[in-house]
């Protein structure tokens, strides 16, 4: 179980990865941060998620000097995924992956992303004995100049 999840990181960044060198210029750390927060004020808003942490967060997962926000919101009901990818699409998240490409026993997988913000939400809807949604958005990785 625990070697799926790694390898399921490991294919969203490699997607999130491949869709950057795609969009045009990126916006700063700043913009994209704010970006972050406001996108998933409106997703706290309008579901019943909580807020996991702080918002925006900085992430350290990136390569050596480099720095990524993140922000984290999740739910124990499963019903408060309803909308979301609705939600993200209104507001200029193209689907990337979805839990055909992903599919994990336990979880629903999508991930979304703005081409013009670079901006990524990943949507874990867990099933089974813990049932409930996580909600994870993320940065591109920059420099820390």
């Amino acid at each position: 179980m625990r070697a799926c999840r790694h390898g399921l990181s490991a294919v969203l960044l490699c997607v999130a990865a491949m869709t950057a060198c795609t969009a045009s210029e990126l916006p700063t750390l700043e913009d994209a941060a704010r970006q972050l927060d406001s996108d998933g004020g409106a997703l706290l808003t309008s579901t019943g998620l909580r807020l996991s942490t702080g918002s925006p967060v900085d992430d350290d997962s990136c390569v050596p000097g480099q720095v990524r926000r993140y922000f984290r919101a999740e739910s124990d009901l499963a019903s408060a995924s309803a909308g979301l990818l609705d939600r993200l699409q209104a507001m200029g998240y193209d689907k990337v992956v979805d839990d055909l490409d992903l599919r994990d026993g336990d979880q629903d997988v999508s991930v979304l992303r703005n081409p013009e913000t670079r901006l990524t939400f990943e949507l874990t809807v867990l099933s089974g004995d813990r049932p409930g949604v996580r909600v994870i958005g993320k940065t591109t990785c920059y420099a820390t100049d």
